[in-house]
Order: C-alpha cells, then structure tokens, then sequence
C-alpha cells in the first residue's frame, strides 16, 4: 500500500512540474531542461521571453514530439509481439494431478472406482507458427506419468443392487413353463484393495488459425485436433467379503429379508441344506403365531449345509489390472492477453469426442479368460472430453519465460457395451463333469436331470457365443483429473 501511495505522489508531482517550475523559478523550456545559466546569455530574449517561449511553444512541442515517440514505441512493441508468433515455440511442463476413475455396470450391479488418484506428469508441446502472411498454426504434444504414492480401490458389487447366481423353484407347474419360481439367489461383494506403480501416455496434434478473432486485448485462435490417452491401474492386496442372499417370492414359504427399525432391510445369507443326493432345500425364517419372526428351519433329514457364496477372502498378488484409453478428435479455442511486454495471461478451452475402450484382467477370476478378462467399447458419440487450462507466463529473457498454470480434464462415456471373456477351458471341464453325472448316475431324480439339462444348455450357449458374454448400453465411466503446472517456454 505504501508502494502504492509513493507511485501516486510521484505521479501528481510530474504532473504539475510546468506549475511548480514558474513559481520556483525552474528553468523549463521546450528541452524540458535548461541550465540556470542560459537566462544570462546574449540574445536569448531575456529569462522571462525564454520562460515564456519554452512554457508554451516549446513545451507544446514536446508535448506532441513526445506523443509521437510513445506512439512509435507501440508500434513497435505490437510488430515485436507479432514477430514472436513466427517460428517455433516449445514448452516443457511438469504436472502434478490429482483425478478418479470409476465404472458403473447398470444390469450387473457392479461399480468399481479408484479415488484419490495422484499422477506426477512431465509433459512437452510444440507449436509452428508460419507467420503474419500465413496466420496458420500446427502443434504437438506429448506426455508421460507416473502414479505418485498409493491410493484406494473399490469393487463395489453391492450398492448397485448385486448379481443374479440363479433362479430356483421345481417343475411342479402347469402349461408350457413348468417351473415355478421360489426366489432368486443373489450375490453381493465388496473388496477394497491398493493401487500403485500406475502409468499414463498422451499425444496430442491439432491445427489452428493463429489469433482469428480479437476481442479488444484478447486474442482468440481456433484449432481442430486428434488427442489419445491412455492410463494403466492395477490393485493389489485386495480384502473382500461377498454374501449371497435368497430374495423369495410368494411361492415360498419363507422369510430371508426383512424390514427393520426406521425401514432397514437385512437378509440372511442362502442356506442350502442336503440329504444324500436330494436336491438342496433352501430355508429361511418362520412367523409364530404373533407374527414374530423365528429360528431358520431346518428341514427334516438335512444332513449337511452349504453357504453358497458367503465367505470373506484376502488376494495378496494382484486382483484387478485395467488398461484404459480414450481417444478420438476435438476443437479448441485458445485465448491470449497480453498484461504487458513481460507478462502474458492465457487459457483454453477443448471440446472432444474421444472413443473409449477399457480392458481388464481379474487373474483370480479362474472362470474368465486372461490376459484379457473384460473389456467395455464405446462408439463414436458415445463419450465426451472437455479440458480447461489457464496460465500466467512472465519473460525471463527474450528467448525464454516460466510459465504457472491450472488443468482440468473430464472424460466421460455412456451407454458403452460390456465383453466378458469367459475361460473355455474351466466351462468344458465343467460340461463334462455335469454330462458324466447326468448319464451315468442312476441315482439322479428326474428334477435333478432338469436342472444338469439346464447347466448344460447354458455352457453350450457360451460355446455359440464364442466364450463372450455381450451386453450393449451397460457401461458407464468417468474420468477426472485436476492439475497444477510449472514449465519453461522457449523460442527458436
């Protein structure tokens, strides 16, 4: 503030100097400065005319001389700012960002998300300028990350509602389907591990027509480009529970989920319970007389019990490896104001239509396919890029400046189809076991060789399908990362 205050008196001073000089007796004339001893010399008109002559004439004239020069020196700083935006300009950043990945599964019931991601980035861009007769820009970039400490996974395959393992009930029906449905087993899990030692990769190119628009101090020039990311995560030391719950229909007899205090729902993990080689009871909870819930039933020469799907499990190694890309064209505007000769302020904004692709190996998963577990595919529209930056740059020397900036970028993708890759070798295996069974055991009941017809149908349909399970509009992911930049400009 005191810098300040010192500015505006020194101001005020040089502005009411011609004033001060006459009633002091300063010596000012049309050279602004004249020696005391000149109002002495012969044929110079005497102190007063020369005064006189150098306040108003001379002065005048330095006024409009004065004036002259400040225009020229303008010129001459705007032909030297646009001289700059010929040849080549280089930039060298180093970014640390800060992001989260995440997909949602919409029928499966899965979300699965890496928060609190940290990249360190060091990036390089290029831009040609061909100069004022050909006012047409082309630039390059590129860039390299590497994941900076550790951050959490999420495998979230119960707040999303679950996955169906099957549907249960017997053939006691009437018409066409016979099967009448007791209820559907469902799964749910939830495992949190570690990911680190992630990388990215970056290239970008585009083509602009250099300061098309102005709007007053603001240079504004539009580009189209091509810009392809990719990023590779994996989790390790993964720690995870699953249970597996039986939602009944009104065909059962039995309760498993209920409504608690203040609408809390809570289920019982699936029981099955077996007698020899009958087939598995599933049991639940009964209603007393008033209406109180009791003990789970167990039915009547069960000689054993199964869990199904309820356990709790750790994964030391490593339990999921994603490979990620986005990739497609994009417009930008790009603005630039300059502050003065030494500082410049600009930022853009970009507009893209990348096309996305995801593929995962889950190598715990001993039912699917590796290296390739899953992989989800956009098309082209189904997802959008949008990126921010601003930055401050102040000249170090003619040849080089610092530059200070800020990033954002959101990638977004819906309706992307999801691909599971199903490992044939497990599921023959498996065929053969249930066809053993199913030709060579006398003991089988005709509902159980329903239910071995039913499992072997299935396999056959993975088989005709190619091992892969397809589901279209079934993928939704989101990216988003926040950066801060530091760098170096160079002109050649």
């Amino acid at each position: 503030m005191k810098k300040i205050y010192h500015v505006l008196i020194n101001l005020s001073v040089f502005g009411v100097l011609p004033g001060i000089a006459g009633a002091a007796g300063t010596y000012y004339n049309g050279n602004l400065y004249q020696n005391p001893q000149s109002r002495y010399g012969a044929g110079n008109g005497g102190y007063y005319n020369t005064y006189g002559a150098g306040r108003y004439a001379g002065l005048g004239n330095t006024k409009t001389t004065r004036t002259t020069v400040s225009k020229t020196t303008k010129k001459k700083s705007a032909a030297n700012r646009a001289a700059k935006k010929q040849g080549f300009n280089m930039n060298v950043n180093f970014t640390h960002e800060f992001a989260d990945w995440g997909f949602d599964m919409k029928n499966a019931g899965s979300k699965l998300h890496y928060d609190n991601l940290s990249w360190n980035v060091l990036s390089a861009d290029g831009k040609y300028y061909f100069g004022d007769t050909t006012p047409v820009q082309i630039s390059v970039g590129a860039r390299y990350g590497m994941q900076f400490d550790k951050s959490p996974m999420i495998d979230d395959d119960i707040s999303n509602g679950g996955y169906i393992v099957q549907a249960w009930g017997n053939n006691s029906g009437t018409g066409t389907n016979s099967t009448v449905i007791y209820g559907y087993q469902t799964g749910h899990a939830l495992s949190v591990g570690t990911s680190d030692g992630g990388k990215q990769m970056g290239f970008n190119a585009a083509l602009g027509l250099t300061d098309f628009f102005n709007m007053g101090s603001v240079k504004i020039t539009p580009s189209i480009g091509y810009r392809w990311l990719k990023y590779e995560l994996s989790t390790k030391k993964n720690y995870g529970v699953t249970i597996d719950i039986f939602d009944a229909t009104e065909n059962h007899n039995y309760i498993t989920c209920i409504e608690g205090y203040g609408g809390e729902i809570q289920c019982d993990p699936i029981l099955l319970f077996y007698s020899g080689n009958s087939v598995p009871s599933i049991t639940g909870r009964l209603y007393d007389d008033n209406d109180e819930l009791g003990n789970i039933v167990i039915p009547s020469g069960a000689t054993s019990v199964d869990t199904a799907g309820t356990y709790y499990y750790e994964q030391s190694g490593t339990s999921h490896k994603y490979k990620t890309q986005w990739a497609g064209p994009y417009i930008a505007l790009d603005m630039e104001y300059n502050i003065n000769n030494d500082n410049l302020f600009y930022g853009g904004i970009e507009l893209g239509l990348p096309i996305y692709n995801a593929k995962g190996d889950q190598p715990y998963r001993y039912d699917w396919a590796h290296p390739t577990s899953v992989e989800d595919e956009g098309d082209f529209g189904d997802a959008i890029h949008i990126g921010l930056n601003a930055n401050w740059s102040t000249r170090i020397s003619d040849a080089m400046s610092f530059n200070l900036g800020f990033t954002y970028d959101y990638y977004k993708v819906s309706d992307a189809t999801a691909n599971t890759y199903l490992n044939s070798n497990y599921y023959v295996n498996l065929y053969n076991v249930y066809y053993d069974k199913y030709t060579n055991d006398a003991t089988l009941t005709a509902a159980q060789k329903a239910a071995l017809e039913d499992q072997m149908a299935e396999i056959e349909g993975y088989e005709r399908d190619g091992w892969t399970l397809k589901e279209d509009n079934e993928i939704e992911s989101v990216y988003k990362a926040m950066g801060i930049r530091a760098g170096i400009n160079i002109k050649f």
